[in-house]
């Protein structure tokens, strides 16, 4: 049985790494977040094959699936605090170098109505409360030119509500 020794990530690859991952998670919330947008370019993050699971649910990769998904969900407003990102070993097969991409985020997220009210309104039922949630991207390089940051697509997505 042979056994190779995997070279570590350069530091230049972490650094992309955790670039790419603050502008992903940037753009990936803000369209989620306008209704006008989510229902359009949110599909067009995931990978055909993708598999994505919402609180326990599975949810089609397909661009029709998800967009008839995101058109169910009600206006949400998102806040990410904590974001964490490891690059993953190529695919074998890949010929890409870029790495594959873990992208864990926590925060708070605001369902409902209450997302498009302003100024000092204090919440008075307790879906008016932001809920903690934890999703967790695999991302995948789809595109990738030397000396370029790669582009990449959700190879799998898992959201849940916690605490």
């Amino acid at each position: 049985m042979s056994t190779t020794s995997q070279k570590p990530w350069p530091p230049s690859a972490i650094d992309a790494a955790s670039h790419g991952a603050i502008a992903f998670t940037t753009i990936y919330y803000e369209a989620y977040d306008e209704p006008t947008r989510r229902s359009v370019e949110i599909p067009q993050f995931y990978l055909p094959s993708a598999k994505v699971i919402w609180n326990g649910n599975t949810v089609a990769a397909d661009p029709a699936s998800m967009a008839a998904f995101l058109d169910a969900m009600p206006l949400s407003r998102h806040n990410p605090q904590t974001l964490d990102c490891h690059p993953l070993k190529p695919l074998p097969s890949a010929t890409a170098t870029a790495p594959e991409l873990l992208i864990t985020i926590t925060g708070s997220v605001l369902h409902g109505p209450t997302v498009m009210q302003y100024g000092d309104h204090a919440p008075t039922q307790p879906s008016e409360y932001p809920r903690k949630y934890r999703e967790v991207f695999v991302l995948r390089a789809i595109e990738s030119a030397e000396g370029m940051q790669p582009k990449y697509a959700i190879q799998s997505a898992n959201f849940r509500f916690i605490g």
